[in-house]
């Protein structure tokens, strides 16, 4: 922009204050042109809860105690016998429980099976210890297409003259997203 002057007196001073904000402004406008904004997406996805469906429960079948002794069913629902015990085909049949797990597909999760001496089947007052969970599944496993079966063994004892009924229970099973 020109300046127009009338005497040189004022010119100078013109020029100087148009000389010190031309400066003030170069130097302000160095200073903000080092500022500079960012945006960034933010995003969540809500995953599938886990969940653990009950569809067979397990059985130990019918036998008789004698004398006692465990009959173990496996994961793949096997079932075998120590000590005096007699199987019996008849009656209550015996099983590996069987729990459906679905989830999110492809995400990992660990399973937690009871602990020993902690889960007992009872009839009145009379009980049986069932002891050394196992299931076909490892402690941390892949949900496939989200979902997947878990089946699941263990040892009942049955002590010496054990009374005779039909013994019931429950046990827990814990399933976790890793």
């Amino acid at each position: 922009m020109p300046l127009i002057f009338l005497n040189s007196k004022k010119a100078l001073q013109y020029h100087f204050l148009y000389r010190s904000a031309t400066v003030f402004l170069a130097s302000f406008g160095v200073f903000t042109s080092g500022l500079v904004a960012a945006q960034a997406n933010v995003g969540s996805v809500s995953g599938t809860p886990i969940s653990i469906r009950s569809t067979v429960g397990l059985s130990f079948g019918s036998f008789v105690a004698n004398t006692g002794g465990d009959i173990t069913i496996t994961s793949a629902g096997g079932r075998s016998k120590s000590g005096s015990l007699v199987l019996i085909a008849q009656g209550a049949s015996s099983s590996a429980a069987i729990f459906t797990i679905t989830g999110l597909a492809g995400a990992w999760f660990s399973i937690m099976l009871p602990a020993d001496g902690v889960i007992a089947l009872s009839h009145g007052i009379d009980t049986m210890a069932v002891t050394t969970f196992q299931s076909n599944l490892a402690d941390s496993e892949q949900l496939v297409n989200g979902n997947q079966t878990l089946r699941v063994g263990a040892r009942l004892v049955v002590g010496n003259a054990q009374a005779a009924g039909s013994y019931t229970g429950t046990f827990p099973i814990t399933v976790n997203y890793q």
